[in-house]
């Protein structure tokens, strides 16, 4: 058994080590362009052929363009709604009226981050929100 002690010492270390690179490998992923919840500029503008934010959304992420949840309660259906940046402008017909290249990024809040935190939803059944940046964050 004491021969063995070794061996089982270095595939430990081993192990260790392949897990730390993937946790690390993972991270460094989830930084970068494959969110789901987030839509870079160099993505949108990345897309030919388009000439409204609804097209770019629809071709890069169309999940986000279906209110998953159907109704609620009362028989009240619920909304996908687009703000700029913290000002409402409306449903999901308001991104095909928009140019590409007026968004620095998308973002997908679903429908509990967004009725917390965007103004002016008042009493509106929230499945999500797309919210169009037109600047970079402060911290870049």
């Amino acid at each position: 058994m004491r021969r063995n002690v070794p061996r089982l010492a270095a595939v430990c270390l081993f192990l260790c080590v392949a897990a730390l690179t993937a946790c690390t490998s993972a991270t460094r992923s989830d930084e970068g362009a494959s969110r789901q919840d987030v839509l870079t500029r160099e993505q949108i503008m990345g897309v030919s052929g388009v000439s409204s934010l609804y097209e770019v959304v629809q071709r890069l992420r169309p999940r986000w363009l279906e209110a998953r949840g159907g109704e609620r309660s009362f028989g009240l259906s619920t909304e996908i709604v687009v703000y700029q940046n913290q000002s409402f402008l409306g449903g999901l017909g308001t991104l095909e009226q928009l140019s590409p290249d007026m968004a620095y990024q998308l973002r997908w809040l679903d429908g509990a981050t967004a009725s917390a935190t965007l103004p002016g939803l008042g009493s509106r059944h929230v499945a999500g929100a797309i919210v169009i940046s037109t600047s970079p964050p402060d911290n870049e």
